[in-house]
């Protein structure tokens, strides 16, 4: 008969007390490592017991580089960063992989960059000692974290726990198994604890829904309140394709993306580097009903022929895949409910985490609060209920936000339509506004980067911010621009759509690094000024040709319904050359005359002054830091005066009426044209779909994302 030896009320954890955790994850370790030093406040000694089932790397080797990996992507938040440092467990440059200066949101018009502010740290780093390649013996996050947690005094035992109950007043006896080495005899063993930490994740015994297995068992005897965390299936896998192919199309970059294809329904699409790896995480209804491990080969070769997969992964081939490793973890989507009874909790994903983001952050917060709790609060059923009950509560909340969140997201970036207004209003604001004044683009990133809670994005999404943003710098401009590309005939067809936008504080930069290598000063001020700019993968020799053929009949950009573009004198690339533009039907032209080049990067028209005076448009082309290099595009010109009594009035009104945004849509789709056909001719642009991606989904003319706002 098992005894129920209840605590008296609200005692804590005395002097000399013995704690047991099993599981030596990063929540595990977590809780230990805040247990140790929070009781030194009170002069308390608390021994530490981690029971890790995993085998060592070798058999002589470190207890804590345990085999295998948690089967995660392994992203660390800013948020998470920041913690680490404050507890002075600052990871080491050999556990970082890469790290981040921007993360993309794909959508199925155009896609988000958002940067990662200045005085914040992203990264990704390896969980485990997976994949095998990677070579070395430092097995990674979680090897690092629970070293951390024996140098704050945890004693680690290779062990599994098979068995929880209550035995002498006051104490938890724990069975476990011994698991030392693969040659080692099993031999059962037990400690008596006078608290037991349960932190095995969901992918252990402890968590197993079907309620199988001894340990879960054993908890629910201990307490039958406990509901286990649903959970969903998610597939992971990594790719070696190499710290070349990575810099070229990836460079320090992270990729979230809502949407997969009819053939493959997918809700989330992560792509996180990793030196010379990249981790795919994917989640959706056709991984919840996929037979595994059967399906595996297919759902990769289906993934990777995904038109918006093969723009951003041009390299990868469905017949050929750098595949090194695969699991089909299963990822908290709902916290348990009561995790807690006297002197026995669960912490980390067992207990709950954030939906779909920043799992560790979670493990984290749950260890830190169970920690707390059990020191000043107490160890019975209600003081865990006051203390660590509200954190889990708390996630249970913001969780609830976050399903509203996410389908909100699905639904804006999901449709072709609203994905465009919910881009043109972030574009709107990264053109207009300063950058403390972005309500969209912030709220962007706090969901992207998991910067913020749930609850807290959901209250900003509804802001009146947010809606004055949508509706003039979203619905009206994508509805100037929809019919501007009707009456120009402009049609994306093939071509993806890329981002343009130079940021509001980056012009002026900009502005200096065109004018700086010609040697001419560009007005500070002029009536009317455009830039715009795009990442291309090839050579500046290849773009600076393709810029020869402005003007060209055989060209596949600025090919415009009311207007002919050509070149009426000269050679191309050449000073002297002469584009004429001319309204088709009307007597009316403007001249744009090549004054100065320089070879393989500058371009420098002065445009006549039929309408416009001072008129400049200058191609400028430029390196960047990944190996590519980036187009910028600059076009500035003053209205005319006038100089008698009815012009002036007349150039009054022309300037008034002039449609400025026209440019916009013009040049933002010949870039990304520019961008298509010089890539595909360079062999770093996307291949030509298989017939089933090309059916399966109508977003075949989403473009990858091309940062134009960094390096």
């Amino acid at each position: 008969m098992t005894v129920r030896a209840k605590p008296t009320r609200s005692e804590v954890l005395r002097d000399g007390a013995r704690v047991v955790v099993v599981g030596g994850g990063p929540a595990g370790a977590f809780f230990a490592i805040h247990l140790l030093r929070e009781a030194v406040r009170p002069g308390r000694r608390i021994e530490v017991i981690i029971l890790e089932r995993k085998h060592p790397l070798t058999p002589d080797g470190d207890p804590w580089l345990c085999r295998g990996c948690n089967c995660c992507a392994g992203g660390v938040s800013p948020r998470l960063h920041e913690i680490l440092e404050e507890q002075g467990i600052g990871l080491p440059q050999e556990i970082i992989q890469d790290e981040i200066d921007y993360i993309w949101i794909q959508s199925l018009w155009k896609n988000f960059p958002l940067h990662v502010p200045q005085g914040m740290r992203m990264y990704s780093v390896f969980r485990g000692a997976l994949p095998r390649e990677i070579g070395g013996q430092t097995g990674g996050f979680d090897a690092f974290v629970l070293r951390k947690a024996v140098d704050a005094g945890a004693r680690l035992y290779q062990g599994e726990a098979l068995d929880l109950r209550y035995d002498v007043p006051g104490k938890v006896r724990v069975v476990y198994r011994q698991t030392a080495s693969k040659t080692a005899t099993h031999e059962t063993k037990e400690i008596l604890a006078d608290f037991v930490t349960v932190a095995v994740g969901v992918n252990g015994p402890a968590t197993n829904e079907h309620m199988k297995s001894p340990l879960t068992r054993s908890v629910l005897s201990m307490n039958p309140a406990f509901v286990p965390v649903e959970t969903r299936r998610a597939f992971i896998f990594e790719l070696d394709v190499g710290r070349a192919a990575l810099k070229k199309h990836m460079n320090r970059e992270i990729y979230f993306i809502e949407y997969g294809s009819r053939d493959l329904p997918l809700e989330h699409i992560a792509l996180v580097p990793k030196g010379g790896y990249l981790t795919v995480v994917l989640v959706g209804k056709s991984i919840d009903r996929a037979a595994w491990p059967v399906d595996r080969k297919r759902i990769i070769a289906r993934f990777l022929e995904l038109p918006h997969i093969r723009r951003i992964l041009p390299f990868l081939h469905s017949d050929h895949v750098p595949l090194v490793c695969a699991c089909t973890p299963r990822m908290t989507v709902r916290p348990a409910r009561k995790p807690y009874s006297d002197r026995l909790a669960l912490i980390g994903d067992a207990a709950g985490a954030r939906l779909y983001k920043d799992g560790l952050y979670s493990a984290h917060c749950t260890a830190r609060d169970l920690a707390q709790t059990i020191l000043h609060e107490g160890i019975d059923s209600k003081s865990l209920a006051r203390g660590f009950g509200r954190s889990v509560r708390r996630m249970h909340s913001d969780n609830r936000c976050g399903r509203i969140v996410f389908a909100l997201i699905r639904l804006a970036f999901g449709r072709p339509v609203l994905s465009r207004v919910l881009y043109q209003a972030f574009a709107t604001e990264m053109k207009i506004r300063d950058k403390s004044k972005r309500p969209l683009g912030t709220i962007l990133w706090k969901i992207a980067s998991g910067t913020a809670d749930y609850t807290e994005v959901f209250r900003g999404l509804f802001g009146w911010s947010i809606f004055r943003s949508i509706v003039f710098g979203g619905i009206r401009v994508t509805l100037q621009n929809i019919v501007t590309e009707i009456l120009l005939g402009l049609k994306w067809g093939e071509y993806g759509r890329y981002p343009t936008v130079v940021l509001k504080e980056k012009r002026d930069a900009v502005k200096w690094s065109i004018a700086a290598p010609l040697g001419i000063a560009l007005d500070e001020s002029p009536d009317f000024e455009r830039m715009y700019a795009i990442k291309i993968r090839a050579p500046a020799g290849e773009i600076f040709n393709e810029l020869g053929r402005f003007g060209d009949e055989s060209r596949r950009y600025l090919n415009l319904r009311w207007a002919d573009v050509r070149g009426i004198a000269g050679k191309p690339n050449q000073v002297g050359s002469v584009i004429e533009y001319r309204l088709k039907g009307i007597s009316l032209s403007v001249d744009l005359c090549l004054t100065r080049t320089i070879a393989d990067k500058t371009l420098l028209y002065e445009v006549g002054e039929t309408f416009a005076e001072n008129g400049k448009l200058i191609f400028d082309i430029k390196p960047t830091k990944d190996g590519n290099h980036r187009l910028v595009i600059y076009t500035s010109f003053d209205f005319k005066r006038g100089d008698s009594a009815w012009r002036k009035p007349f150039w009054k009104v022309f300037r008034v009426l002039f449609p400025a945004y026209v440019h916009d849509v013009v040049w933002n789709h010949a870039l990304c044209t520019i961008k298509e056909d010089v890539e595909r001719r360079n062999g770093s642009g996307e291949c030509k779909p298989s017939r089933s991606a090309a059916n399966s989904s109508p977003r075949s003319s989403t473009g990858r994302p091309t940062t134009s706002l960094g390096s």
